[in-house]
């Protein structure tokens, strides 16, 4: 079970029931927080890890398949850093269930804007729709320091959560 924590902007937008009766979310990554942001190349939806900040994103247009899309991206990710795949298929095991809830976390949101605004930037500075990847860009900011995890890199965090899981 895992819990996708929506701003309010996506829960309008896709229309969007969140619960007020929660489960504790049982994958070693936690919750996941997701946002929509507009960008030069088109609409995306955002999700950030709550406990890595790892960030991965899909158009859009896919949101009648969110469920399945974000599950593929987020064992793309996670196989882009170096999981075994037998450890990315025992986390996407707990995505079999998931509930929505309210954000809950200003700490997670600030991350949440900065990522925004990066995917955005890249977006701008692609030459063409044919030059951006959404991989790259979850891959690149993977890779990036964060101030919230005392200047880790999120894949870093990711791989230790998920290797103390084992």
């Amino acid at each position: 079970m895992i819990t996708l924590r929506c701003t309010k902007k996506l829960q309008k937008s896709l229309e969007i029931n969140l619960s007020d009766n929660l489960e504790p979310t049982s994958a070693a990554l936690g919750d996941w927080y997701a946002n929509l942001i507009p960008t030069f190349a088109g609409d995306l939806i955002i999700f950030v890890n709550e406990k890595s900040l790892l960030s991965v994103a899909i158009p859009i247009g896919l949101s009648k398949n969110l469920i399945p899309v974000f599950r593929m991206r987020v064992a793309n990710l996670l196989g882009m850093i170096g999981i075994h795949s037998k450890v990315i298929e025992n986390e996407l095991r707990h995505f079999d269930k998931i509930q929505f809830g309210k954000t809950v976390s200003r700490s997670v949101l600030g991350s949440m804007n900065d990522f925004a605004w990066r995917y955005q930037i890249m977006a701008y500075e692609a030459k063409s729709k044919a030059d951006l990847s959404l991989s790259k860009a979850e891959l690149k900011l993977s890779q990036m320091p964060c101030k919230p995890l005392d200047y880790s890199f999120p894949s870093e965090i990711a791989q230790d959560l998920l290797s103390e899981k084992r």
